[in-house]
């Protein structure tokens, strides 16, 4: 399965509170555990129409990994870009793209800067 996998930079660490607390705020949001899971601290599950995504922050909080790379994955990438007060980047579990989320503007640009990429930082 892919993997759509978020982090701020190297050796950077993503804030669990604040991801609660803005997953607590996305529609379509459902299920945030926390605890001490099999290589994840927080997780919950994120529903977008008939699309769903498991959403696992690391144990270390340098990594968010999301299922897939369908709609409801990249919805929920985006969501949380646009309220983490730091710029986020993605790239899938093939490392075929790499971009900054809070360089982009909706979510079908998302779309289109991945089907762009190949192997790049996208600007």
């Amino acid at each position: 399965m892919q993997l759509l996998i978020l982090f701020i930079g190297e050796n950077e660490q993503f804030d669990q509170n604040q991801l609660v607390d803005i997953a607590k705020n996305i529609p379509g949001v459902e299920n945030i555990r926390e605890g001490e899971f099999v290589g994840s601290i927080l997780e919950f599950e994120f529903r977008e129409g008939e699309d769903f995504t498991t959403v696992r922050l690391s144990g270390d909080r340098e990594t968010i990994s999301i299922s897939g790379l369908g709609d409801a994955s990249l919805k929920i990438a985006f969501s949380i870009q646009k309220r983490y007060p730091q710029p986020i980047i993605a790239v899938d579990s093939n490392y075929s793209f790499e971009l900054v989320l809070d360089r982009i503007n909706s979510l079908d640009q998302l779309r289109q800067k991945i089907l762009e990429s190949s192997y790049q930082t996208v600007n």
